[in-house]
This record gives structure tokens, sequence and C-alpha cells, in this order.
């Protein structure tokens, strides 16, 4: 499939998938509440953390890898084996620190049993063969996957959630859809023999992926602190009703923040080789693209809100939602920062093999949040959650975008495949 196939494949899938969220976020936010959509919300910040351990940056980096030897079936075979292997041995230590963050904490039986029910999230993360379908550029299929699972589960949401106490129900059913998807990707790429039973990976080749992905992963570990803890701090601070407010807003801009992934994931496989093939004009010309249309996004975002949303929250979520306008003013210009950064990294400096630069970006990222956001989030709520994302996703803008042009222009040498199989030979020896 050609990239323009894919991109379009991919915008098509993806709106949809992000559409029906949006489709039930009006409905929840009526039944449930700002209370019962918070504790949901919190839920899923929780098995969100955990989930970065999970993945532990193998999506991305054994994607690199699977596109790089996708000639090679069984090679792209040991690649998805070991990131299962290894991505399995850290759900059951996250499932084991679920369980103890919901029986140790001061929680509410509901929001006990919505943080059980997170472990759902923690498993469909292993079995989601997301690196085999990005690295061999079928993620349309993996989308539209997803899309089918999400569609089915609208049916017992709608027919089943009814009030207040049916919030436990209405977690299951929305962690439910990664889990089912996976099942059935697994599944089917078994069926076609393109994922093998008797391929053999030791220990060994768990940690070679592993310490490929360690760089990618403690940048997400990092970005984790402040997109799923700030969650967290609030209902610590403020309470359900104030995460409600938050999460409404939250999920409108995940919706747009999506937006960026699509074409950015089509375009990432073909980097990946551009870089192995030193081919700089066209690894140039594609960012550039990118950044000029994330720019142009968020004066269009900036102009829209500024005419349409006060008058949008108030229909789509209810007047009980008005502190959700005021977090919102904030948030929206956050996705298009996000895919600016996005692209950067994926298409720059993972691509070009240097993720380890990431590291030191992250950590400078984390602390900045760690030293504002406590602050803003005690004396101004919601509305200061937003303004600490806002300055953190900026920060982080300014970081990765150094690191990129110094790629870019040579100043920091790109590390090929390999190069990579190089050093990691050398550190075995």
């Amino acid at each position: 499939m050609s990239t323009r196939n894919v991109i379009i494949a991919l915008y098509s899938v993806y709106a949809l998938n992000y559409v029906l969220p949006l489709v039930t976020l009006p409905y929840l936010s009526h039944v449930l509440g700002p209370a019962g959509l918070g504790v949901i919300g919190y839920a899923q910040s929780i098995s969100n953390i955990l989930l970065v351990i999970v993945d532990f940056g193998f999506g991305l980096s054994s994607a690199r890898k699977v596109a790089v030897h996708i000639a090679d079936p069984i090679k792209v075979n040991r690649i998805y084996w070991a990131t299962t292997v290894g991505r399995a041995l850290l759900a059951i230590g996250c499932s084991l620190v679920l369980i103890g963050w919901a029986f140790a904490g001061h929680m509410s039986p509901q929001e006990r049993g919505a943080t059980l029910l997170g472990a759902l999230v923690i498993w469909g993360g292993v079995l989601t063969p997301g690196c085999f379908y990005e690295g061999t550029q079928r993620l349309p299929v993996l989308a539209g996957t997803l899309l089918a699972t999400r569609v089915g589960l609208l049916i017992p949401l709608f027919l089943l959630v009814k009030g207040h106490d049916d919030v436990m129900l209405a977690a299951a059913l929305q962690f439910a859809p990664t889990f089912v998807c996976g099942a059935i990707l697994m599944g089917v790429l078994i069926w076609k023999r393109e994922i093998l039973l008797n391929v053999r990976v030791g220990w060994s080749d768990v940690m070679d992926e592993a310490k490929e992905a360690y760089h990618i992963f403690l940048g997400s570990a990092l970005t984790s602190v402040y997109m799923y803890a700030n969650v967290i701090l609030l209902r610590m601070i403020s309470g359900p009703g104030a995460v409600g407010y938050y999460v409404a807003a939250e999920r409108l801009t995940n919706a747009l923040r999506a937006c960026t992934a699509p074409a950015i994931q089509a375009f990432f496989p073909k980097i990946c080789v551009a870089y192995e093939r030193h081919d700089f004009p066209y690894i140039h010309k594609v960012n550039r693209g990118f950044m000029v249309a994330f720019a142009a996004s968020a004066v269009l975002l900036l102009v829209g809100f500024t005419v349409l949303g006060e008058w949008f929250v108030g229909r789509f979520l209810g007047e009980a939602f008005g502190e959700t306008f005021r977090i919102l003013r904030i948030l929206v210009f956050v996705p298009a920062i996000v895919g600016m950064t996005t692209t950067q990294v994926m298409l720059t400096i993972i691509a070009s093999g240097n993720q380890s630069l990431l590291k030191r970006i992250y950590i400078y990222g984390a602390l900045f949040h760690l030293v504002q956001a406590p602050i803003s989030i005690y004396f101004w709520g919601g509305v200061g959650t937003a303004c600490s994302v806002a300055a953190t996703e900026l920060f982080m803008l300014i970081g990765v975008y150094t690191v990129s042009s110094r790629i870019n222009h040579g100043q920091i040498a790109v590390r090929a495949q390999t190069t990579i199989k190089r050093e990691m030979a050398a550190e075995q020896e």
C-alpha cells in the first residue's frame, strides 16, 4: 500500500475511532455526572501509567526493526516474540501493583472496582501486535479492528449504563476494546502463519529488544508524569468532581491530538529506511511539511474555539460542565504543540537511531513539570492542571526541536541499524 493510501485509510478509520469516544462522552457526562466520569478518568489514568511500563518503548523501537527487516520473516518473528514476552513479564508485575494500589489507597468501592478493571488496558497492551502492523505498514488493519470492537461494545454501554450505580460497568466497557482487539489480531496473525509459534526466543533476545527500547521507555515514562499523574494529583487535591471536569476537556483534546498520529505513523517506516539510505532531502521535506501543517492547525483551533467554544461545551456536555470550558480555553492549543513534538521525536530522533538523546530531554521536562504542576493544581484546580500541561508541552517542544535541528544539520551523527548492531555486539563481547 502506498504512503498516500495508508494515510487516507488511517485518517478514515482513526477519525471514527476517536469520534466514538466523543459519542459516548456526552452520554456518560449526563448519566454519570462529573463525579462518576471522574472515577473512570482516575482509574484510566492509573492503568495508562502502568501501560507505559508494559509497553517499555517496544512499540516504536520494535516497529523500526520490523520495517528494516521486513524481507526476513524469521527475524521479524524473533523481534515480535521477544517484544511480546518482555511485555508479558512487565504486565505481571504491573497487575500486582494495580491490585496493591486498589486496596492500599483510600478509595470508594466504585473507584476500587474501576481501578482493578484497568487490568484490561494493561493486558490489551500485551496482546495487541502494534509493532508488527506499524512496521509492515498495515496500521489501517489494526485501527479498523479496534474500531469494530469499539462499535460492538457501544451497544451494551447504551443499553445497560443508566445511572450513577453503573460506573463499574461503564469502566469495563470503556477499558475492554484494546484487550478484545489484541486477542483478535493475534489470533488472525497466528492463523495466517504470519506469527509463527515455533520461533524460540531466549532471555538474551528479550534483553536486546529492551536495550534498544529503554531510551524510548524513559521518555514515555517521564511523559506520563505530566500526562496521567496530573489526574491523580487533581483527585488527591480537589476530589473526583474536579477530575470529571478535567477529564471531559482532556478527552475532547485527545481526539484532536489523535489526528496528528496517522500521517506521522504512515511516514515512520519510510523515514527509517530513508535514514538508512541517507536520503536527507526527502527527510527534510517531510518534516518541514508536518511542522507547517501543525502550526496552521493551531491558528484554526484558536479561531474556532473563540467563536463556538462556550456554546459547544454547554450543548455537548451539559450546563454542569461550565468549568470544562475554562479548562479547554488552555488545552485547545496542546494538540498542535504535541503534533510538532511527535514529528521531531518519531521522524527525526527515533528514525535516525538517536533515541538515547530523548532521555535527557524528558528528564528535564519531568523536573520542570514536577516543580510547577503541584502549585498550579493546588491554587487553580483543573484550570491550573491545564496551564501546567500546556507549559510543559511547550518546554518539551523547544528541547526536542533543538536536538532534531542538530541531527538534521549533521552536528549529531545518524545511527543506522547496522551501527546499532555493531555496538550491541561489541558490548556483548
